[in-house]
């Protein structure tokens, strides 16, 4: 998995004795490494818009970066910098480490200071690229990175034996990922989004620079939000379409039937960014290929469809857990691993998308006001039989939050969605024009009465990209702008829910209907039955785990299998057998 990866102890390379921590990639990187006296980082990185991956130092300081930064070339005006490593090392004099609140775009990073012998690591405002730590204070020992499966092999080094953490465990047996800054290795944390660890040799700090807000209500016209989301989308669309130019690429985005992807490609078209492919991948003859194939041709992009028919992709287990350190379900995304592997990115540039989009619009809300109130119905997770394992912690990490739509964003939206964004990392850089910052701390301001049922989003859409509302929304089969659309909407998933009551999954259910799958192949079934079997004695020192999750993988639906399997698979990765 593309990243870095750092050890700070005092007596480090002795340790290391010039043994190197092995990389784990499925795809090929530009690896680099720097041994500083107390110090090792290496960086494993695509050699795809490197001009934005700092690795460099100077006699006062170390720079390391992952990922763009889509403001860079505005920036380097501002500060009179004549690269990016300047830029930074002149914004860090200036600021200090939150300086990284003045840029923008899915990054992470470390900043060494040699004079004060201090290292800070960062996320970018909403962690869309996880950063890991282990800090042995006794020992004053502090390891950090972007891979967890490295990580693990570093501590093996250090002399700690890693062990699973039962916490993390159940997080993905019942959400399907893990809660706030939990993973599946005692001892190893998430760097919380919008934050920066500040380490000096004694301690370390998080300092948080950033947290979204959606309760200090935006006092606009309606006709005013419209306006301000058009400006500000406008703003985040060039920002990422501008970073495929200033490097050659061509633009290539995802396409569905749903409304967030034709949205970005739409104010793509109208800003003026020509040759954009869309990608497509989803049960054949489904909503999402017709859909999104009758919007290319008819504005004149190049279309590209990957079927996902008999969901044959899923019986390759390890590969997507690999790439997500089995931190989330591996289902998520072996889909875009199947059809991205497929494709020749050596001209294309950042795969852009409109990732949740709809969540920051509406759907994560459930009525039309906020809520302090936990309800495990509506807190996303993908299971809720092993729901009672759990509860506690729910409990505790739901009280970092003042309601549930934060709560959604940051643990299904950052912990779940952007995990998915890891399988696009092993290809290219990836963007989603409605998390850009400036954006989403407007969008979730917006009053929830406004945002309920997408209301705002729809309206927006119609008033300012019209042409996107002419094709069917798949989520309903209608148009948005279609007479009495909310009640043949809900008449519409009635008569489907009432469909499958009835006649049992069917390959309409939706773009990868698991069940259905799971259900007619049965290569898949034995697949999985198998990868279960051979894999269950992994847990043989967790009883109570292990009874839990055969009960899931024995009960469960298709997608509460692939949770089970999920865990399986991740402690065959990082080696946790008891």
């Amino acid at each position: 998995m593309p990243g870095f990866l750092g050890l700070i102890k005092s007596d480090i390379c002795e340790i290391l004795g010039g043994r190197d921590v092995e990389t784990y990639s499925l795809f090929p990187l530009l690896e680099e490494k720097k041994c500083f006296k107390s110090a090792w980082i290496k960086r494993f990185v695509l050699n795809k818009f490197i001009g934005d991956k700092i690795f460099h130092e100077d006699e006062s300081v170390f720079i390391c970066t992952d990922g763009v930064i889509l403001n860079a070339v505005e920036l380097r005006d501002k500060y009179q910098a004549s690269n990016n490593f300047d830029l930074l090392k002149r914004m860090y004099a200036s600021c200090g480490p939150l300086f990284v609140g003045e840029l923008r775009g899915d990054f992470s990073g470390v900043i060494y200071d040699k004079v004060k012998n201090e290292w800070d690591i960062f996320t970018n405002h909403i962690g869309s690229k996880p950063t890991f730590y282990f800090y042995d204070g006794e020992n004053g020992f502090l390891m950090f990175g972007s891979n967890l499966r490295m990580m693990v092999d570093g501590m093996r080094y250090l002399g700690y034996g890693p062990k699973l953490c039962e916490i993390g465990a159940y997080c993905l047996l019942t959400f399907g990922f893990m809660l706030s800054d939990y993973t599946l290795i005692e001892g190893i944390k998430r760097l919380s989004p919008g934050s920066v660890l500040k380490y000096s040799g004694e301690s370390i700090e998080i300092i948080q620079y950033y947290k979204l807000s959606n309760t200090q209500y935006i006092d606009d016209s309606k006709e005013k939000i419209l306006a301000q989301l058009d400006e500000r989308f406008k703003k985040a669309i060039r920002a990422e379409y501008d970073k495929d130019l200033e490097y050659g690429y061509r633009h290539v985005a995802t396409l569905s039937g749903g409304m967030d992807s034709r949205t970005n490609i739409c104010y793509g078209r109208k800003l003026g960014y020509k040759n954009i492919l869309n990608i497509t991948f989803s049960q054949s003859n489904y909503r999402d290929e017709k859909i999104a194939k009758k919007i290319s041709s008819e504005w004149g992009c190049d279309f590209l469809f990957y079927s996902l028919d008999n969901g044959n992709y899923l019986k390759d287990i390890d590969k997507p857990v690999t790439i997500n350190d089995g931190l989330i379900l591996f289902s998520g995304s072996a889909h875009d691993l199947a059809m991205l592997s497929l494709m020749n990115w050596q001209t294309l540039g950042g795969l852009h998308t409109g990732m949740i989009g709809d969540g920051i619009l509406g759907t994560f809300l459930k009525e039309p006001r906020h809520s302090s109130k936990i309800n495990i119905q509506s807190l996303a997770a993908y299971s809720t039989k092993l729901y009672g394992r759990i509860s506690h912690v729910v409990e505790e990490v739901f009280r970092e939050f003042p309601n549930s739509e934060l709560f959604k964003f940051y643990n299904r939206g950052v912990n779940g969605v952007f995990n998915g964004y890891r399988v696009y990392e092993n290809f290219t850089e990836f963007f989603s024009p409605f998390l850009h910052v400036d954006f989403l701390y407007y969008a979730l301001k917006i009053h929830p009465e406004y945002r309920f049922k997408e209301k705002i989003y729809l309206d927006w859409i119609k008033t300012y990209c019209p042409e996107a509302v002419k094709y069917p929304w798949a989520r309903t089969g209608l148009r948005i702008d279609a007479f009495m659309y909310w009640q043949r909407a809900f008449a519409n998933r009635a008569m489907r829910y009432a469909r499958r009551k009835i006649l049992g999954p069917s390959a309409k259910d939706s773009m990868n209907p698991f069940n259905y799958w799971y259900k007619t192949n049965r290569g898949l079934r034995e697949a999985f039955e198998t990868y279960f079997q051979e894999n269950l004695n992994l847990l043989d020192g967790h009883s109570q785990l292990q009874k839990d999750t055969e009960l899931l993988f024995e009960d469960g639906s298709s997608v509460e299998k692939t949770q089970a399997l999920t865990l399986l698979a991740a402690l065959k990765l990082h080696k946790l057998k008891i």
